[in-house]
C-alpha cells in the first residue's frame, strides 16, 4: 500500500495562461483529449529511483528488528508478524486492549467479479503479558479492498468502498460487550457511495473524534457521493480529498474539512485540533472545521471560499509518501516527546517526528528527527497509534514495492506473505526492561462502573481517556452527569476508586483536575447528550483557552442558536486568543448553513443582527490580517447570509468597529465576488450603493473594487441602474489602485470614457508594465473591435514580451477576420515563447487553424515552431470534416504515444550522462527548467501551479528523473487531465480545469 503520486501534466511551455469562460460561453461539455488517466508500465517493467522495488530480500522479523535505528533509550519490539498478520492496513483496539487488524489481501485490483474476497479482520491478543500476540482470532472475512476499521457502539465499523459496514457478533453475551466478540454473524451497510477509482486513496483512517463522531480521511483522485444506505432518499454528500465524519447516533455524514491530497489517517492533539499528513504536496496540515485547503488536483466541493488554506510545514522531506499520523499523548515516554507528532514515510522507510508550535490560530510543524529508521527497503509504516501501554505502535505493511505505481504495473507482485506490528517503548538505561502491551492482562473497560470510567477520563495516557469516553457515550448513564460536570468545570480532587483490576492505573488519576480531564469531561457531556445550557457559560469563563474554544465549538455542534448560546458567542468573540475567535466563527457558520463546508444557503432563519454583532466583534478584535485561517473562517461564517442577501455584509462592513479593522478588506473583496457569482443585477445595484456611500479615501474601496473586477472575469454582469455617477469620482481618484479598478469596471460595464482610458493604457509605453498587463486583461473581456485593435497593436515589435504574450492570448478570445493576418505579419518578430502562444491561439479556431496550416505548407512558418500540445490539437481536430487533421498529419506525421521509443530515448540519455566528461552546468540547467518545467510545475517554491509540485517527486535517482522528464504523462491523476472546451463562438481552449461553477469555467494552461 502506497500513498504517493508522481503525476505530470501534458503541458509544457513558457506562459501560464488563465482562461476564464462564463457558463454561457461554451456549448459542449469539456471532453477528455484522449490522454489515459493511467498508462501502466509493460508487464515486468518497474519504476526506478524512489519508486524502485527493494533490491534486498525480505528479512525475518528478528533480522529486521536488529537493523532499526532509534533515539537513545528507545527500543522497537515486535507484537505480531507473519503468519499471525499479513498485509495489515488498519488497526484499532477494543475495551479489553485486544488489537483488531484489517488484512488487505485484495490490493490493488480487488476480488474478481463473482469471487469471494480474501480481506479479513483479525483479533490479536497478548494473553500472557510478554508483549507478543499469542492468540489470533479471525473475526470476519470475505471482504474486498477493506481499508478502515473502528470498534464501538456494539459492533465493528469497517470501511470497504463503496460502503461503510457495521459488523456484530450476536452470539456474544449481551452484557459482555465487544470485548467478548469472536466471530461476526451480522452485517449492516450504514453508508454507501465511496469511490473506487484509485485503489490507494480509498476511505481510511477511522478514529473517534473529541465530539464522539467517527472520523475518516479520503483521497483526492477517488470520488465519493455518500448516502445513508438505510435512507437512500436523503441528499448525498460529495467529496474527494477531505476529512469527513459520521455521527453514529444521528446517522449524519458530512465533510469536516476539504482539501490536501491523499491523507491516510487523522489524529487530534490534546486540545482537540485535527491533523493529517498528505503525499506529494506539503506533508502536514492542521485541518480546522470548515476549512478548505490547497489540494493536489481538482476543485473544492464548495466553490465560494475564494481562498485555499496552506499547510503548516516549514520543511519538506526529499522522499514524501506519507501514511499514518499520531500526536503522541502517551505516558510511557519522557515528557519531552509529549505533544510531538509522528507520520510514516513509505518511500523513506522511516517514521518522522515533528514538533507543533502555535502560529496565530493555527500551528507550525517543524522537523525534529527521523524517530524510526528501518534501514530496510521493505519497511512500510502505514499507521502509527498510541496503544494501551502508552507506547507508539507501528503497523508495517512490509512489501518490496514502495509505490502504488508498482502495484499497477505488477499486481501479482504485491507481497501476500508479510506484515508486522511493532511497539516503540522507552526503557532508558534499562535495556530489555519488560513493558507489557496493556496495563493488565484482564483489563476490560466494559466492566468498569460509570464512575470508574469518569475517573479514567483523567488518565495520563490518551488511550484510556478515549476508550473511557467511547464507552460512556454508548452507556449513557445519567447517574454520572454530576461527576462529569464537576470534573469539567470545578477544580477538585478526583476520588480514588475502590481497588479493582485497574487499581494500578486508577492511582494515576488521584490528583487535581487537569486540562485533559476537563476537556474529555466536557466532550463526554456533549457526545453523551448531557450538556446543559447553563454549562456553556462556565466553559466560556474557564481560564484555559482550549476550554473556551470548545464552549464556542459545541454551540456550533448543537446548532440550537438559543439566546443563551448567542450571548456566550458574543462574549467569546472578543477573546484575546485567536483560537477562541476561530471557534466563534466556526459556530456562526454552523448556525446558519447547518454544515461546515458544503451548504450555500441558510437552513434556518438565524438572528442575522445578532450574528452580525458577533462577527463584527471577532473582526474588530483581530489586530492583523495575516491570520489566514481566521480570515477564511470569518468569511465562511458570513457567506451563507451574504448568498441570501448581500445587505448583511454591507451592513456589517458599515459598522464603525469593522470599517477600519485589518480583516475588513478581505471581507469586502469576497463579498463582492459572491455578489457577482449570484448573477443578480439587483444585488449588484446594492453593491453599487455600498460603493457610492464609501468616502473617496476609504481603505475598503480598493478591496471592494478588486472583488467586483475579479467577479466579472467569468460571466460579466452589469448593474441594472446607471453606473456613471458612482464610477466618475473613482476614475479621477488620486489613488492609482482605485482609479485602475474603476477603469476596468467601467470598461466592462460599457462606460465609454473608462473603456477608452483602459484601452489606451494597453499601448502606453510610459505606463508601468503591470498596469498595461491588467489593461490588456480587461481588453480581452470586452470582446469588441476597439479592444481587438488595441491588442493587435500590442503585438508589434518593441513591446515587452509579457505584454505581447498577454495580447496574443487575448486575441484568441476576441476573434475577428483580420486577427490571424496580424499575427502572421508579426511572426518573424516573435520570440520563441510568443510563437508558441501564437500557435495555440491560431489553433483555437477552425478558420485560423486552416490559415496556420497553409503557412506551414508554404514553409513560411517552420513546423519546429509549433509546440507538441498544439500539434496534438491540430492532428485530432474534427473541423472541416476532418480535413484539418489530415493536413496536419501530412505536415507533422502521425501523433502517437511511443512507449518503446521513449524507453530507447531514456536509455540513450542515461548513457550520455553517465559517460559525460566534466562538470554539469547547473546554472544553464536551471535556466532550461525555468523556461520548460517551471511554467507548469513548482520545485522548492519556484514555478507555477499548473501541474503537480515536483519537490517531493521522482528525482531521487537518474532513472526516476529521466523517466519523469521524457515520459511525464505516464500517470496523470484525476484533476490534472487536459480537457478541451468548445465555445459558442467556435473557439477551442484546453488546459487543466480548476474551477467549474454556474458563472464560469477556469482553465490553467501552459500556453504552449
Amino acid at each position: 500500500m502506497n500513498l504517493f503520486r508522481s503525476a505530470a501534466l501534458a503541458l509544457a511551455s513558457t506562459l501560464i495562461l488563465v482562461v476564464s469562460l462564463s457558463a454561457a460561453d461554451y456549448k459542449v461539455p469539456q471532453k477528455d483529449l484522449g490522454f489515459p488517466t493511467y498508462k501502466n508500465a509493460p508487464p515486468g517493467k518497474q519504476m526506478s529511483g524512489q519508486h524502485a522495488p527493494a533490491t534486498t530480500p525480505a528479512l525475518s522479523p528478528e533480522e529486521a528488528q536488529k537493523k532499526f535505528t532509534l533515539p537513545p533509550g528507545f527500543e522497537i519490539r515486535l507484537f505480531a508478524s507473519e503468519p499471525e498478520v499479513v498485509n495489515p492496513v488498519a488497526m484499532t483496539w477494543d475495551e479489553r486492549g485486544r488489537l483488531w487488524v484489517v488484512e488487505l489481501y485484495e490490493y490493488p485490483l480487488g476480488a474478481k467479479p463473482g469471487e469471494r474476497g480474501r480481506d479479513r479482520i483479525k483479533i490479536l491478543e497478548d494473553t500472557d503479558g510478554d508483549g507478543r500476540a499469542d492468540k489470533v482470532t479471525v473475526f470476519a472475512d470475505g471482504f474486498s479492498l477493506a481499508t478502515g476499521i473502528l470498534v464501538g457502539h456494539g459492533g465493528v465499523f469497517l470501511g470497504q468502498a463503496p460502503n461503510v459496514l457495521f459488523l456484530q457478533d450476536t452470539n456474544a453475551p449481551a452484557l459482555a460487550g465487544i470485548g467478548a466478540f469472536q466471530k461476526a454473524n451480522k452485517q449492516t451497510t450504514l453508508l454507501t457511495g465511496f469511490g473506487l477509482e484509485d485503489r490507494h486513496e480509498l476511505l481510511n483512517g477511522f478514529t473517534w473524534g473529541p465530539d464522539g463522531q467517527l472520523y475518516m480521511t479520503h483521497g483526492v483522485f477517488t470520488r465519493a457521493d455518500v448516502k445513508d444506505a438505510q435512507n437512500p432518499a436523503t441528499p448525498s454528500v460529495r467529496m474527494d480529498a477531505a476529512v469527513a465524519r459520521y455521527n453514529v447516533q444521528t446517522r449524519k455524514f458530512e465533510v469536516y474539512a476539504d482539501g490536501t491530497s491523499n491523507p491516510w489517517g487523522v489524529d487530534f492533539d490534546r486540545a482537540g485540533n485535527a491533523f493529517l499528513s498528505a503525499c506529494v504536496i506539503d506533508h502536514m496540515f492542521h485541518m480546522a472545521p470548515g476549512g478548505i485547503y490547497v489540494r493536489q488536483g481538482g476543485q473544492p466541493m464548495f466553490p465560494y471560499a475564494y481562498q485555499l488554506l496552506p499547510s503548516i510545514v516549514d520543511h519538506r522531506h526529499k522522499m514524501a509518501a506519507y501514511a499514518g499520523i499520531q500526536v503522541y499523548l502517551g505516558d510511557q515516554w519522557p515528557a519531552e516527546h509529549y505533544g510531538t507528532i509522528f507520520c510514516g514515510n513509505l518511500h523513506d522507510n522511516a517514521v518522522h517526528q515533528d514538533t507543533l508550535t502555535p502560529n496565530g490560530s493555527t500551528f507550525k510543524s517543524s522537523f525534529k528527527q527521523d524517530f524510526v529508521r528501518a534501514n530496510d527497503g521493505w519497511f512500510m509504516p502505514v499507521s502509527q497509534q498510541v496503544g494501551p501501554d502508552g507506547a507508539l505502535w507501528i503497523m508495517d505493511w512490509y512489501d518490496k514495492y514502495p509505490c502504488y505505481q508498482n502495484a499497477r504495473a505488477d499486481p501479482e507482485g504485491v507481497d501476500r506473505e508479510h506484515g508486522r506490528i511493532w511497539r516503540v517503548v522507552y526503557t532508558g538505561n534499562e535495556k530489555g526492561k519488560p513493558v507489557p502491551s496493556r496495563p493488565e492482562r484482564n483489563m476490560d473497560f466494559g466492566k468498569l462502573t460509570s464512575a470508574q470510567l469518569v475517573a479514567q477520563l483523567a488518565h495520563a495516557n490518551i488511550w484510556q481517556r478515549k476508550m473511557a469516553q467511547r464507552v460512556l457515550n454508548e452507556r449513557r448513564d445519567d447517574k454520572v452527569m454530576g461527576l462529569l460536570q464537576e470534573q469539567a468545570f470545578d477544580e477538585i480532587w478526583l476520588p480514588l476508586e475502590p481497588p479493582n483490576q485497574f487499581s494500578g492505573s486508577l492511582s494515576l488519576v488521584t490528583k487535581r483536575t487537569t486540562l485533559s480531564s476537563k476537556l474529555f469531561s466536557l466532550w463526554t457531556l456533549h457526545s453523551s447528550g448531557y450538556l446543559a445550557d447553563d454549562q456553556l457559560p462556565k466553559a466560556a469563563a474557564d481560564k484555559e483557552p482550549a476550554v473556551r474554544t470548545w464552549a464556542a465549538r459545541l454551540i456550533g455542534e448543537r446548532q440550537l442558536g438559543t439566546p443563551g448560546d448567542l450571548a456566550v458567542l458574543r462574549k467569546l468573540a472578543t477573546d484575546s486568543e485567536p483560537i477562541v475567535r476561530v471557534a466563534v466563527a466556526t459556530a456562526c457558520r454552523q448556525l446558519t448553513s447547518g454544515s461546515l463546508t458544503v451548504n450555500t444557503s441558510p437552513q434556518r432563519e438565524p438572528n442575522a443582527p445578532e450574528l452580525a454583532e458577533i462577527l463584527a466583534a471577532v473582526i474588530a478584535a483581530t489586530p492583523t490580517a495575516t491570520d489566514l485561517l481566521l480570515n477564511h473562517l470569518i468569511w465562511m461564517a458570513a457567506e451563507p447570509l451574504v448568498a441570501k442577501d448581500p445587505k448583511f455584509a454591507f451592513a456589517l462592513l458599515a459598522r464603525a468597529n469593522v470599517r477600519t479593522a485589518p480583516l475588513a478588506g478581505t471581507l469586502a473583496f469576497k463579498t463582492m465576488r459572491r455578489v457577482c457569482d449570484l448573477q443578480n443585477p439587483a444585488q449588484l445595484d446594492v453593491a453599487l450603493d455600498f460603493l457610492a456611500a464609501l468616502p473617496a479615501t476609504d481603505a475598503l474601496l480598493p478591496f471592494a473594487l478588486n472583488g467586483l473586477v475579479d467577479g466579472q472575469k467569468g460571466k460579466a454582469l452589469k448593474p441594472a441602474k446607471p453606473t456613471e455617477a458612482v464610477l466618475q469620482p473613482l476614475l479621477t481618484s488620486p489613488r492609482e489602485d482605485v482609479a485602475r479598478f474603476a477603469r476596468q469596471l467601467g470598461a466592462l460595464w460599457g462606460d465609454a470614457g473608462a473603456m477608452q482610458a483602459s484601452l489606451a493604457l494597453v499601448n502606453d509605453a510610459k505606463a508601468p508594465l503591470d498596469e498595461r498587463l491588467k489593461a490588456a486583461q480587461t481588453a480581452r473581456q470586452l470582446k469588441n473591435d476597439a479592444a481587438r485593435e488595441a491588442l493587435m497593436k500590442a503585438i508589434a515589435p518593441g513591446n515587452p514580451e509579457p505584454l505581447v504574450l498577454e495580447a496574443i492570448a487575448g486575441l484568441s478570445q476576441l476573434g475577428g477576420q483580420t486577427t490571424a493576418e496580424a499575427i502572421f505579419a508579426e511572426w518573424k518578430n516573435f520570440s520563441p515563447a510568443a510563437r508558441r502562444t501564437a500557435a495555440e491561439t491560431l489553433a483555437s479556431r477552425g478558420n485560423w487553424a486552416s490559415q496556420l496550416l497553409s503557412e506551414l505548407e508554404q514553409k513560411r512558418i517552420l513546423a519546429s515552431d509549433i509546440p507538441a500540445a498544439t500539434i496534438r490539437t491540430l492532428t485530432r481536430s474534427e473541423a472541416d470534416y476532418g480535413m484539418l487533421a489530415k493536413r496536419a498529419a501530412a505536415i507533422f506525421g502521425r501523433v502517437r504515444d511511443a512507449n518503446a521509443d521513449k524507453l530507447k530515448l531514456i536509455a540513450a540519455k542515461k548513457e550520455m550522462i553517465l559517460n559525460a566528461k566534466g562538470q554539469p552546468d547547473l546554472k544553464a540547467g536551471h535556466e532550461v527548467a525555468k523556461k520548460i518545467c517551471f511554467t507548469c510545475h513548482k520545485l522548492h517554491g519556484e514555478g507555477a501551479d499548473i501541474g503537480p509540485d515536483l519537490t517531493g517527486v521522482g528525482r531521487s535517482s537518474l532513472d526516476a528523473l529521466l523517466a519523469n522528464i521524457i515520459d511525464p504523462n505516464q500517470i496523470i491523476g484525476a484533476g490534472y487531465e487536459m480537457v478541451e472546451i468548445t465555445t459558442k463562438d467556435d473557439r477551442s481552449v484546453s488546459g487543466r480545469m480548476v474551477e467549474n461553477t454556474d458563472t464560469r469555467v477556469r482553465l490553467l494552461s501552459a500556453g504552449p
